[in-house]
């Protein structure tokens, strides 16, 4: 399906030395507990699903990628379709049935439903199936962290959500293992949540280089630093400044 080499190393190691100037190792590390916090905390929402209809809200609440458009996900989507999607994913079913019970709940943006769909499998089995949102990989755009570190990105465009996501999944399992083999990011056995973390860094990097170059001085001194971009991304900002007291 892929090239046996797609880790661009080179690029993969740039990042990680730009990531490191700017966000410390507990920074680092610090984003992956909040990650695993938030897992145990909606792990309990899910559990509760179908005796406390306000926990679909607070559930939808919990992923960034969705979140915004929460209420609007509950006015139009057909509850019990999409509940059921969610439990299935946890129950431990395959990627492509829990696409497919998601997208039938009847919201109109399936693009959303997609974010919603890898968010749910990645919490269910964050070492099985890795985190696809937009920013991870784009196929429409053609861009995403993802594709910045490896050697050819039109290796991970598939025919279909399902095939795309299988080839995240090995493109994602093959850098973690190769990256952390490299020690490309901080103790890689510690937490399924590290790849998250360095991809997250990864974008941020580029993104602030891109909109440093088009925007004005003015406009580039409000941007946040990396490390609080990488906790907005994450979906982690909250919590993760909410600890500083």
């Amino acid at each position: 399906m892929m090239g046996v080499q797609i880790v661009d190393i080179e690029a993969a190691r740039e990042f990680s030395a730009m990531i490191a100037k700017q966000v410390s190792i507990e920074g680092q590390l610090m984003l992956e507990r909040r990650l695993a916090e938030r897992r145990t905390r909606i792990l309990g929402l899910v559990a509760r699903l179908s005796l406390a209809p306000a926990a679909l809200s607070e559930l939808l609440g919990s992923f960034f990628g969705v979140r915004r458009h929460c209420q609007a996900i509950l006015a139009e989507a057909d509850r019990d379709v999409l509940v059921d999607g969610i439990q299935i994913a946890f129950s431990g079913a395959e990627p492509p049935s829990v696409f497919e019970r998601i997208s039938e709940c009847g919201f109109h943006d399936q693009g959303l439903l997609r974010d919603l769909a890898s968010e749910v499998l990645h919490c269910a089995d964050p070492e099985l199936h890795p985190l696809w949102r937009r920013w991870v990989l784009d196929p429409e755009q053609e861009t995403g962290a993802l594709a910045l570190i490896v050697e050819d990105p039109t290796q991970l465009y598939g025919i279909d959500d399902d095939d795309t996501y299988g080839r995240v999944r090995f493109a994602t399992e093959f850098l973690r293992q190769t990256l952390g083999a490299a020690n490309t990011f901080p103790e890689p056995e510690a937490s399924p949540f590290a790849f998250d973390v360095f991809l997250s860094g990864v974008y941020g990097v580029y993104s602030a280089t891109v909109i440093k170059m088009r925007m004005t001085k003015e406009f580039n001194s409000l941007l946040p630093d990396l490390e609080e971009f990488m906790a907005r991304i994450l979906g982690v900002k909250g919590e993760r400044y909410a600890s500083r007291g």
